[in-house]
């Protein structure tokens, strides 16, 4: 498996999980943060995000995964592909 592929994917999955997180949190069941996959610190390690640019790569990330649970939801989470696809080209054009 290529890099950018690995890292596309380990986005869908983190978008995946925050629509998860985010179904919950509008049932009254929030977690406050303790079931975090933190996957966004590998794909920032995998990118070698420099620390002086981690701020803005977190910034971006976040905005993705913070509009995830309005996006549709379905069991492969396939039509998540192309939004983390465009996360990952917005990270890549952050790290210049």
């Amino acid at each position: 498996m290529r890099h950018k592929t690995l890292i596309i994917q380990l986005i869908r999955q983190d978008l995946k999980h925050s629509q998860l997180t985010g179904a919950l949190k509008g049932m009254g069941l929030e977690d406050g943060g303790l079931y975090a996959l933190d996957l966004m610190a590998l794909v920032a390690q995998l990118m070698k995000v420099p620390a002086s640019q981690l701020e803005q790569f977190t910034s971006t990330y976040g905005q993705f995964l913070d509009r995830a649970p309005q996006l549709p939801i379905s069991f492969s989470g396939q039509e998540l592909a192309p939004v983390a696809e465009a996360c990952y080209k917005q990270l890549k054009g952050c790290l210049g």
